[in-house]
């Protein structure tokens, strides 16, 4: 795997390439440091690119909604235009710049990014495969949003996990992560997509490279279609 550091719209993305340029491409969005390890672990197996997006509350959230906690900013739904700015800015340009033709498209996101996720195949996108790993779930109006929505073109695979301890917040918003991951395997299983879940051990901010690792080991290994 190569590493090539790019800045776009003032965003640090990594791209993490392998010798082949038609495997599977993999966008998510982490820390370099965290970057750096997933790499490391899928060990060639597809394109990573990772965004290390600075506004979370803003870029990953579909809808405006309180803050989750004293003087953390409020979420202010951008989510729609971050996934625009993906579609028709980003991918393009990494995918030219280094002559990729992936044979499929993932996304995958961790916490407010596994929300982002989830939501984004709810919409036109180039990704046929998601993962939401800790996903920020919770949401406020997500649980009624999947009960009134259809997914835009469903996915070929889906993956979703949350840590064992994760229900246990004392936060009572965020309580209902579990509840609502489940509900959403439930709901995209109900429309026809093949996805599982995963419980993993300990809480939200743990193992983030390795969890992303398993969901990303659980795309590539469902590529009996190849687009």
């Amino acid at each position: 795997m190569h590493k090539h550091s790019h800045t776009i719209a003032g965003k640090t993305v990594s791209a993490y390439l392998p010798a082949r340029a038609d495997l599977p491409l993999l966008l998510t969005f982490l820390t370099q440091e965290e970057s750096d390890q997933l790499a490391a672990l899928l060990n060639g197996q597809a394109a990573l690119i990772s965004v290390d997006e600075p506004l979370w509350e803003h870029a990953f959230t579909p809808w405006p909604a309180p803050a989750a906690f004293k003087k953390a900013p409020e979420f202010s739904g951008g989510a729609d235009d971050n996934l625009n700015w993906i579609i028709r800015e980003l991918l393009p340009q990494i995918e030219q710049t280094h002559a990729l033709q992936p044979q499929w498209r993932g996304l995958i996101g961790y916490s407010l990014g596994g929300l982002f996720t989830a939501y984004a195949a709810y919409q036109p996108t180039p990704f046929t495969r998601f993962a939401s790993v800790s996903g920020s779930l919770w949401f406020d109006g997500w649980a009624d949003f999947i009960a009134n929505h259809s997914l835009n073109t469903l996915p070929h695979t889906a993956y979703f996990s949350v840590g064992d301890t994760e229900k246990n917040s004392k936060n009572p918003r965020m309580a209902v992560v579990e509840t609502n991951t489940l509900a959403t395997r439930q709901n995209w299983q109900t429309q026809g997509v093949s996805c599982t879940f995963e419980l993993n051990s300990g809480g939200h901010f743990q193992d983030i490279p390795q969890r992303m690792a398993k969901a990303a080991s659980y795309l590539l290994e469902n590529t009996a279609e190849s687009a």
